[in-house]
Order: structure tokens, then C-alpha cells, then sequence
């Protein structure tokens, strides 16, 4: 097989990377020879935490059934240089767990005939408010509930610094609204905006504030009492002092700064202690689920709202993952810039399991151990016939404005080897159907010109930078030698190489910020910059190919090398800056 069918190619680079809020993805299948662990669960927990601890910080679990908590452990440190372990008292980030929150109210409005999950989504929202539609088809709740919107990756002031002020959740919804990139109830993409949204929806059907009616309709009725849910935690300062004392690691490595105000809260925002976060998991292994009025409301959340696929393989229920442990296993993973936590329940045999850690992006606790509490997966996917080879696209991306660049990411089928997953062509569009999210086929020449276009930009940098080098070197030399010799780098490619260097260090600055969580109205003017630099370049590379030709007569070899040369990147940046937008 082809050498670009064997490759994962991710042509961005870790630093660019934004760590966008998102659930844990336990997507690899089991391994063989693994450890088995015997005993209690307790004794299974011990037993997994002494075989993992030299990489954790710090860890709580709790276990849980219809009669009330198996057990309850804390694990590991809140502080490691100061010694200070995890207790009762210690708040962790619930993540995209916060958004089961969603589906609970919009189930509590659901059951009270407020809210029909089939209704097109305009309905309850003001007028004229959603402006990025593409596609006639009505958006629902269900659309919503499932990922299925079809709205692409959300970047724009996701989060910010915690010394900015924080909005109100229909503004942050307002700033920059992502593009609706797939017809509704095509393609699953995970979607914090279409979460939010939905959050918002609670606040325009209820008439509050999304924070305030889950304090009303959610922590109030369990008792609560330790968990937070506001953007800045103002709606619980004793959480909000706890959250300031909690230190978070990257692996064991402490983070300098890991609390990020999260303008879309529904979204990912809420803080608790563990034993909120059972008083809240433990409501789906009940034999009545106590936050709604009717026994019924539970089984039809319950329900599943997609599939894998043609498989009778639940995907969703009414936003809640179906998860690849035991048999009937549902729930939602969330990780922030420093925390990471698990809800996972098994509705039938009426168990559950919560896990939260002040690590980022921890997997080995909030999804290995699983296993420990529901055994093995017994799903069971037959093998997809008729696969189409090449390369595959995440539906969670980003294909208009100037975040596309950071949508360049491709698959082989490969890479789907070892992975729970289904393949269909479902409304003509060949996907892979993973956990959390589809992927879908796209033409080798979409990669292929943006691998040319992002591996060409950064050899174009690295040449520009060497050229500026060398003739500021030769400059010196001509100064000190009092020499009136040209150098070999004319006055235009030198011009084109301080413009390429110009607009990557705008471009880079504004991808630096969004991942610092600076808010947009600080470094948006970078992307106008770049269009305006680019515009010049642009002018730029057709004067030197009118004077290249009007020259090349008299020139010598190695100066017309250098002048194609300076040409085709000049050309090569423009083409870049305008295939991804990163001009407005």
C-alpha cells in the first residue's frame, strides 16, 4: 500500500494545537494480555492505582448502585510539591461532563411540554439569531443531542483568561457563530457551540439563566451543595477557593496556569467535589430517576437516538455516549486545560462509576479502569463490506474561516484498524462512524495541496529566514570591507522574504493568543494584518516576475534560482494565506 495510505498526518504542529474542550474518546479496542485484577472493587482499584501512580497526580472514584455508594476512594495529590493529598474537600473540573446537565434540563422541559425534540430548534430562539445556516433542513433538539447539527469545530473565545470578564452565554453565542458545514442528521460531529446552544434554548423556553436553573432544578433537589456551574464560579465562592488551591499536572508535570473561564459553560464549566458528582451519577442507576416527575421520562432518555451504522449498536441516547464496556454502559467524559473526570453508568444493572483527576487529557483512570467496574465490551460489529480506500477527514473540523488551518488532519483506513468503529454511506457520504464522531472520505488532492501548501510554507520560512540572514551578514562584510558589490539577493527578494516572515509571525502570534485563551478582540486584528501584508506580497510577486523576464537575459545562473526561488514562495504564501482564510 502506498506509503500516504500508511501515514496519520497531522500537519499542524502540537504547539498550535488547540486544546479544545472535548470529552474523553475511548476509542482503541481491548488490548490482549492485559493485567487482570481480582477481588473487591476496592481491591481492584488499589491493585490499578499502585500499578499506575508514578504517572498521576492525583485521583478520586466513586462506585455506586441503586442502593447507594460501593465505594468511595481518593487517591494521589492535590499539591505534589507541598504534600497535600485529594480529600472530601478537593474540587475538580467536570469538563464536557457539564454538558449531561444540558440533556437533563432539556429532558425536565421535555417531560413538562415545553420543549418538543423534534421542533425545529428556531422555534424557541429569538428571532433571526442563528445566522449560520447553509442547509433548508430544520436543526432539532435531537440534531443537537446527537451531534448531528452539522455546525464545524468551534475555536473563537472558547475560553478565556481568568481576569476577563465574562459574558452572558447568548453574547458568547453571538461572537462568531461556526458554519454549518453538514446538511442536519448526516454526519456526527462533536459540537460544543450546538451544546451550548442548546443551554441557551433551557434559558429562552425557562425564562433564567441556564446557571441558575440547574442550581434550581439539578443541585438544589440532590443537594448539591459543593458544585459550581457559572464561568467564573461566582455562584459558589467556597468552590471557587477550593478550585484556586487545586494544582493540575500534565502527566506529573505541574501546569502554571489551569483555570480558564469558559465563555460557552454549558458547554464544560462546572465544579464539584466527588461527593457531588456521585450525589448527580447515581441518579441514573435509581429505580426512579429523581429529577424528573414521570418514570417514563428516564426510559425515553435512555433511548437511543443513533446507531453505528445499520447495527442495532446504540451511538447516543439523548446526548449520552454509549461506551465500550459491559453491555449497556452510557455516560460522558470531560476534560479541561488541567482536569479530566469520567460519568459512567449502566442503566440496566443499575451500577455506576465516576472518576475525576487534575490531570489533563488523563486516560489510563477515567477510561482503562472501566473495566474493572463493567467487564469487556460485548459489542460486536460485523465487518464492513465495500470500504472505500484513501483518505479520511474528522467531521470535527474546521472548514471556512481562519481556524481552517487548524482542520488539516487526515486518515488512511488504517488508521481505523484497531478502533470500535462502523462504515456506511449513508446520504451519499462514505464515513467512518467512531466514537464521538464520524469521519469521512475526502479526495487524495485535498491532502495532497494541503500538505504541499503547509509543508511548502514552512520550508519557505526557513529559506526566508536564512536568505534575510545571510544577506544581513553579507551587508556587515560589505560595510566593514567598504565594498560597493551587490549582494547575490536582489532588493525584491529580499522585500518578499521580510513579507513572508511578517505575515507568519501575525499568523503564528494569533494562533499563539487563541491558545493562550486571550479573547479575540485582543489579537483579531492579526488576520486583517495578514490579509493586507499578503495583498503586497501578492503585488510584490508579479513585479518580480515582470522584471525577472525583462532580466533574465543578463543574469546569472544562481541569481535566476534565487529569483524562482523568492517567486514561488511568495506565490506559495499567498495561495496559503487565501486557501485558509487567514485574511479575515
Amino acid at each position: 500500500m502506498k506509503n500516504w495510505k500508511k501515514a496519520l498526518i497531522c500537519v499542524l504542529g502540537a504547539a498550535l494545537m488547540l486544546p479544545a474542550l472535548t470529552a474523553c474518546a475511548p476509542q482503541e479496542a481491548v488490548e490482549e494480555d492485559k493485567v487482570v485484577y481480582e477481588g473487591t472493587i476496592e481491591e481492584k482499584i488499589d491493585a490499578f492505582w499502585n500499578d499506575h501512580e508514578d504517572t498521576a497526580a492525583g485521583m478520586m472514584v466513586g462506585v455506586f448502585d441503586k442502593d447507594g455508594v460501593i465505594y468511595k476512594g481518593y487517591y494521589g495529590y492535590m499539591n505534589i510539591d507541598a504534600g497535600i493529598m485529594v480529600d472530601e474537600k478537593t474540587v475538580i473540573d467536570w469538563g464536557s461532563t457539564t454538558k449531561t446537565l444540558v440533556w437533563v434540563s432539556v429532558m425536565q422541559l421535555w417531560e413538562q411540554g415545553k420543549i418538543d425534540l423534534n421542533e425545529d430548534i428556531r422555534t424557541y430562539l429569538p428571532d433571526g439569531f442563528l445566522t449560520n445556516l447553509s442547509y433548508d433542513k430544520p436543526i432539532t433538539m435531537i440534531d443537537l443531542m446527537n451531534h448531528q447539527a452539522g455546525f464545524q469545530e468551534y475555536y473563537t473565545d472558547m475560553m478565556v483568561l481568568p481576569s476577563c470578564e465574562p459574558v452572558s452565554l447568548e453574547e458568547a453565542l453571538k461572537q462568531e457563530q461556526p458554519a454549518q458545514i453538514f446538511e442536519p442528521g448526516t454526519v456526527t460531529a462533536y459540537s460544543n457551540w450546538g451544546v451550548a446552544l442548546a443551554g441557551y434554548i433551557v434559558e429562552c423556553v425557562s425564562g433564567e439563566s441556564f446557571c441558575d436553573y440547574v442550581h434550581e432544578n439539578i443541585f438544589e433537589p440532590l443537594g448539591m451543595n459543593d458544585t459550581a456551574l457559572a464561568p467564573d464560579l461566582s455562584d459558589n465562592p467556597s468552590v471557587k477557593k477550593m478550585r484556586d488551591m487545586l494544582c493540575c499536572y500534565s502527566g506529573t508535570t505541574s501546569m502554571s496556569e489551569s483555570f480558564y473561564i469558559i465563555q460557552l459553560y454549558p458547554a464544560g464549566a462546572c465544579v464539584s467535589t466527588l461527593d457531588d458528582y456521585i450525589k448527580f451519577g447515581s441518579c441514573f442507576v435509581q429505580d426512579e430517576f429523581p429529577l424528573f416527575e414521570n418514570p417514563e421520562t428516564f426510559d425515553v432518555m435512555m433511548s437511543a437516538t443513533s446507531y453505528f451504522g445499520d447495527t442495532d449498536v446504540a451511538k447516543n441516547a439523548h446526548g449520552f455516549w454509549a461506551l465500550p464496556y459491559g453491555d449497556s454502559v452510557y455516560g460522558h467524559g470531560g476534560n479541561t486545560q488541567g482536569c479530566s473526570s469520567y460519568i459512567t453508568f449502566d442503566p440496566v444493572n443499575q451500577i455506576g462509576c465516576v472518576v475525576m483527576t487534575n490531570q489533563s487529557g488523563e486516560t489510563t483512570f477515567n477510561m482503562d479502569m472501566m473495566e474493572l467496574i463493567y467487564g469487556e465490551s460485548t459489542w460486536d460489529f460485523p465487518a464492513a463490506d465495500g470500504i472505500k480506500d484513501g483518505v479520511y477527514h474528522p467531521a470535527r473540523t474546521v472548514l471556512q474561516g481562519h481556524f481552517k488551518l487548524m482542520g488539516a488532519t487526515f486518515m488512511s483506513t488504517d488508521s481505523f484498524e484497531d478502533w470500535y468503529w462502523t462504515y456506511n454511506e449513508d446520504d451519499g457520504i462514505p464515513k467512518f462512524e467512531g466514537l464521538y464522531g464520524d469521519y469521512y472520505l475526502v479526495p487524495v488532492s485535498q491532502m495532497v495541496i494541503e500538505c504541499v501548501l503547509i509543508y511548502g510554507w514552512i520550508l519557505s520560512l526557513v529559506v526566508a529566514l536564512i536568505a534575510l540572514v545571510v544577506k544581513f551578514i553579507r551587508f556587515i562584510v560589505r560595510k566593514l570591507m567598504k565594498s560597493k558589490k551587490k549582494t547575490i539577493l536582489g532588493t525584491q527578494v529580499g522585500l518578499a522574504c521580510w513579507l513572508e516572515l511578517t505575515i507568519a509571525l501575525a499568523g503564528g502570534a494569533a494562533m499563539l493568543m487563541m491558545g493562550m485563551w486571550v479573547p479575540i478582540s485582543v489579537y483579531g486584528f492579526l488576520f486583517p494584518v495578514v490579509g493586507v501584508l499578503t495583498l503586497v506580497l501578492a503585488a510584490l510577486a508579479v513585479f518580480m516576475v515582470i522584471k525577472f523576464i525583462a532580466t533574465a537575459r543578463n543574469a546569472t545562473v544562481l541569481r535566476k534560482i534565487i529569483n524562482i526561488c523568492s517567486m514561488l514562495f511568495a506565490v506559495l504564501n499567498v495561495v496559503l494565506v487565501v486557501y485558509f482564510e487567514l485574511w479575515h
